[in-house]
């Protein structure tokens, strides 16, 4: 025999050796490792269960009011003839030609804008006249919501006349 070929064929059955007492150490290991630490089990007592009971929060009952005298209502007579612009008045927004006008925190064109009446929009007349620079002012607030107010240029403004009642013979 060659002394190679002798060689050879003991590395081979060395290598298949090493394999395998690799694997069969491995395993073993593997084996202790499962042994030595325990599994998670389900917990001997159960897990606490809270009821929750939701209480509605309180709310306002609203308390009528009733007055021991009912107050008579007088009514409010304007001293302006018809057509005239002044407190009192009821005005509509005019002339913006859609662009709309800058009701103003104060009486002048450089004062901070509040927000901006459309056309045809109805103000009544608060307060005013005031002249500054070009124009003559007036303080206009919207007969539905007392937060749209402001000054606002006459050039723009158109009074309205009101319908008054007439009386059915």
């Amino acid at each position: 025999m060659d002394r190679n070929s002798g060689r050879s064929g003991i590395q081979l059955v060395s290598i298949v050796a090493a394999v395998l007492l690799a694997g069969a150490i491995f395993g073993l290991g593997y084996l202790l490792f499962k042994i030595a630490i325990p599994r998670e089990s389900a917990p001997a007592e159960k897990t606490p269960v809270y009821q929750v009971t939701l209480i509605p929060a309180p709310t306002h009952t609203p308390t009528a009011y009733l007055p021991t005298e009912v107050p008579t209502a007088t009514p409010s007579v304007s001293i302006l003839p018809e057509g005239v612009l002044g407190i009192g008045a009821y005005v509509k927004v005019t002339g913006t030609q859609g662009l709309g006008l800058r009701m103003r925190a104060d009486a002048g064109t450089d004062a901070a804008i509040n927000f901006l009446a459309m056309d045809e929009e109805v103000f009544k007349v608060i307060g005013g006249p005031l002249v500054n620079g070009d124009y003559t002012w007036w303080q206009l607030e919207a007969p539905y919501d007392a937060t749209r107010a402001g000054w606002a240029a006459e050039t723009f403004l158109e009074v309205i006349v009101l319908a008054t009642p007439t009386a059915q013979p």
